[in-house]
C-alpha cells in the first residue's frame, strides 16, 4: 500500500450537508482526518447516532478518523428563528428575548443572552456571524435593542453574538459544557474543544472534569479567540493537548490586521511545544455557495500549511455548504502543492532547532537526530511506536520528507495522531517491539517491503510515556 495522501490534515465540520452515511463515507475516502461537531446545533442524542455513523464508516474502511466535539462555551446567540432572514443594508432590527414589539417595522431577532441590554448602549456595533453582520445600537428600551444593519447578509439561528472585549467572568466553562463532556466521554470522542479559554485554568478545569482512565484520555484542545487567550498564549499552549486559531471570534475581538501576525506567533509557539495547531475559519468560505474558492482563500490555505499548521479545519463550507466533498477533495490539492515547497526547502527544521536549542529533554534530541539521519541517509519511513504520541509529534514539527508511521495499541492515541502533520497512525492491539513482530505488521499492512531502510524510535522501558531514548536503522530483510 502507498501512502498518497497529503501531509497537512483536514478537519471537516459535519452538519445538514455531511452528516448522512454516505456523505461521510465519500469524504473519508477523499482524505478527511478528522470530523468536528459543533455542540451549539443539534442535541445529545443526534450528536450520538452522528458519532456511531462515523465509527461505523471509518471502521468499514479500516482506518482511524478523529471525533471532535466543539464545546459552546459562554458565546452569546441569537435564539430560535423559523427559517433564514435576509437583510439588507440599513434595515432596522431588534435583538430582544422579550414579548413587547414597539418597533412594528423592524425584524426582530430573539436572543439567548441574559441582562443583553444592560451590555450594550447606544452606538456600539454588534457582531455577528464572525463580523460578517454588523449592528450599530440606535437605542436600547427595556429588553429591546434597536439596531441598523451596517452590512446586507442572511440571519440563522443560534448564530454568535460578539462585543468585543466582553468579560467572562465565570470562566469558558459553562453548566452546558459540563453536560457536553459527560457526554464526550460517554461516547469515547477524541477531541475535546474548549472554546473561548482565557488562560491555563479553563484547560485545567475542562481536564479536571475527564475520569482518570488509563485506555483512554482525550485531548483537549483550546480555541484561541479571545485577546486573553492571546495575552496568556504560552500558557496555554503548555497546558493543553492541541490549539486552534479561531479566527472567527478573534478577528472580532482584535483589530483585523493583526490577525495573520498573531496567527503566525501561535502556530510558531505549537510546533515549539510539538502541539498540534488547526487554523480555522474562513479557510474556503466563498465555497458554501460555489464551486471553486477564490484566489485568495487558496493562498490562505497555502500560507496556513508553510507557516507550520498542522491541519486545516472548515466549518459552514461542509457543514451547511453546497459542495462539502470539492471543498475537501481542493484542499487536498492545495497541500500536495504546498507541500513540495516545504517538505523540500527543510525551512521548518531550521525554525524548530533554533527553538529548542536548549532543550534537556532526551526526547527533542532523539527527534533532531532523526531528522538529521532522514536527511543523510536514504531512508523510506520512521517509525515510532508510541503509547502517547509525544514522539510522533516531535518528529512531525520538523516536517520530514518520509512518512512517519506511528504504531500504537491505543485507538484514541490513534485517532488523535490524525491532527500532526506527516503522521499515519496505525493501531496494532498487542503492540510489541521486540524481534520483527513491528516490521512484521507493518509488512501485513502493505506498507513495508523487503529492501525498505527504516529508522525505529523507542524508549526503554518500553510502554512508559516520555521515555524515547534510542534511535535504530534497520533494514527490512
Amino acid at each position: 500500500m502507498k501512502i498518497k495522501m497529503p501531509k497537512t490534515k483536514v478537519i471537516a465540520t459535519l452538519g445538514p450537508a455531511s452528516w448522512d452515511e454516505q456523505m461521510i463515507t465519500k469524504l473519508l475516502k477523499a482524505g478527511v482526518d478528522a470530523f468536528r461537531l459543533n455542540m451549539s446545533h443539534g442535541d445529545f442524542q443526534d450528536m450520538a447516532k452522528i458519532i456511531k455513523r462515523i465509527r461505523h464508516c471509518s471502521t468499514d474502511m479500516a482506518r482511524g478518523v478523529a471525533i471532535i466535539i466543539d464545546l459552546p462555551g459562554p458565546k452569546m446567540r441569537l435564539g430560535e428563528i423559523p427559517s433564514p432572514i435576509h437583510l439588507k443594508k440599513g434595515d432596522e432590527v431588534v435583538f430582544t428575548n422579550g414579548k413587547k414589539h414597539s418597533y412594528k417595522d423592524a425584524v426582530y431577532l430573539p436572543h439567548e443572552i441574559s441582562g443583553f441590554e444592560k451590555k450594550v448602549k447606544k452606538n456600539d456595533i454588534i457582531y455577528m456571524s464572525d463580523g460578517v453582520l454588523q449592528f450599530k445600537v440606535l437605542e436600547v428600551k427595556g429588553k429591546e435593542i434597536l439596531t441598523k444593519a451596517l452590512l446586507p447578509g442572511t440571519v440563522r439561528s443560534h448564530k454568535g453574538i460578539n462585543l468585543p472585549g466582553i468579560d467572562f467572568k465565570d470562566g469558558a466553562i459553562t453548566d452546558y459544557d459540563r453536560a457536553c463532556i459527560e457526554f464526550a466521554v460517554k461516547n469515547k470522542v477524541d477531541v475535546i474543544c474548549v472554546s473561548f479559554v482565557g488562560g491555563k485554568e479553563d484547560i485545567d478545569k475542562a481536564r479536571a472534569l475527564i475520569p482518570e482512565d488509563p485506555h483512554y484520555r482525550p485531548f483537549i484542545l483550546a480555541k484561541v479567540e479571545r485577546i486573553r487567550a492571546v495575552e496568556h498564549i504560552e500558557e496555554i499552549v503548555q497546558a493543553a493537548d492541541a490549539i486552534m486559531v479561531a479566527r472567527g471570534d478573534l478577528g472580532v475581538e482584535l483589530p483585523i490586521e493583526e490577525i495573520p501576525v498573531i496567527q503566525k506567533r501561535i502556530i510558531r509557539l505549537a510546533n515549539m511545544y510539538a502541539r498540534p495547531v488547526v487554523v480555522a475559519t474562513q479557510m474556503m468560505e466563498s465555497m458554501v455557495d460555489n464551486l471553486r474558492p477564490t484566489r485568495a482563500e487558496v493562498t490562505d490555505v497555502a500560507n496556513a500549511i508553510l507557516d507550520g499548521a498542522d491541519a486545516i479545519m472548515f466549518s459552514e463550507e461542509t457543514a451547511v455548504g453546497k459542495y462539502p466533498l470539492e471543498v475537501v477533495k481542493m484542499a487536498m490539492k492545495i497541500a500536495l502543492m504546498t507541500e513540495q515547497e516545504l517538505l523540500e526547502t527543510g525551512a521548518m527544521s531550521e525554525v524548530i532547532r533554533e527553538m529548542v536549542r536548549d532543550s534537556k529533554r532526551i526526547d527533542d534530541m532523539i527527534s533532531i537526530a532523526t531528522y538529521d539521519v532522514l536527511c543523510n541517509v536514504s531512508v523510506d519511513y520512521v517509525v515510532t511506536p508510541t503509547t502517547s504520541g509525544t514522539t510522533a509529534r516531535r518528529i512531525s514539527r520538523l516536517r520530514p520528507y518520509q512518512w512517519i508511521l506511528a504504531v500504537t495499541d491505543n485507538l484514541t492515541v490513534r485517532n488523535v495522531m490524525n491532527l500532526s502533520f506527516g503522521v499515519y497512525p496505525l493501531y496494532m492491539s498487542r503492540l510489541n517491539i521486540v524481534g520483527n513482530d513491528l516490521t512484521s505488521f507493518l509488512e501485513a499492512q502493505g506498507i513495508l517491503k523487503k529492501g525498505n531502510r527504516i529508522v525505529i524510535t523507542s524508549g526503554m522501558p518500553f510502554g512508559v510515556p516520555g521515555t524515547t531514548n534510542s534511535l535504530k536503522v534497520i533494514d527490512v530483510q
